[in-house]
């Protein structure tokens, strides 16, 4: 914990009027020892967050342009799609989620849990799962740029693995591409059935995906209508940010 608070105390240091500091200066700042500040902004530029400039001197690093942008994107796309899932969710009471993606990982930004009786937990969608075990991160996979692509497949295809045919892989993502949406279980669980849908920015750029989250047995009854609540949901969400679907 005192690492952390001196962490965040290195970083408050760094302000528009004061953009760069040395070495020196931050552990004045901190009262922390020279070598024990080395050590702490050699780590946070090892990382990202800091940038050397020359010896010794250190300013903010790509990182933390990153995370704002991640900041900034994620608040408007809470704000967008707030509304629209809070009034699905009283309209047809099941789970939802809002997630986007980071460097692989699948990012929860919003989610509500259903009140049916039998319902699914809003714990099922997040962190702990890999993009491909679940449509919402499917989706991502299917935005990726071909060489983003590749570089995921290259750590996650092998025979014998989850994903064992890299070309049927690509093909599949396409079809999600091209449809904007995917419909499947969750981790393999057929008891629970997912929708995902995605969500587009101002220039049409899939930045999000919403899901809904069911149990097989209601969802099988009236898949069409499934499918329709969720598309037009994100569409919803997507109108908000901007985006005019094409006529």
């Amino acid at each position: 914990m005192k690492t952390i608070r001196k962490i965040g105390a290195v970083l408050r240091q760094f302000t528009a009027t004061q953009p760069e500091h040395s070495t020196t200066d931050l552990s004045r700042a901190i009262g922390n020892s020279t070598s024990g500040t080395h050590d702490l902004v050699d780590g946070l530029a090892g990382i990202g967050l800091l940038s050397k400039v020359e010896r010794g001197r250190y300013r903010l690093g790509p990182l933390v342009a990153t995370l704002y942008r991640a900041l900034d994107d994620s608040s408007a796309l809470t704000e967008a799609a707030r509304p629209v899932m809070q009034k699905l969710a009283v309209d047809h009471g099941e789970t939802l989620h809002l997630t986007m993606h980071d460097q692989g990982r699948l990012l929860l930004v919003e989610a509500i849990e259903g009140e049916r009786p039998l319902r699914v937990s809003r714990d099922v969608i997040g962190p702990h799962l890999a993009l491909y075990q679940a449509p919402p991160g499917l989706l991502h996979l299917a935005g990726f740029s071909h060489a983003r692509l590749e570089e995921w497949l290259d750590a996650h295809s092998r025979p014998g693995g989850p994903i064992a045919s890299r070309s049927r892989f690509r093909s599949d993502l396409t079809a999600l591409a091209e449809d904007g949406f995917a419909v499947g279980p969750i981790m393999g669980d057929d008891d629970i059935v997912c929708l995902a849908a995605q969500v587009r920015d101002h220039t049409g750029r899939p930045v999000a995906a919403l899901s809904m989250a069911a149990p097989a047995s209601r969802h099988d009854r009236q898949p069409r209508a499934f499918r329709n609540i969720t598309i037009e949901a994100a569409e919803r969400i997507s109108a908000r940010l901007g985006y005019k679907k094409p006529s």
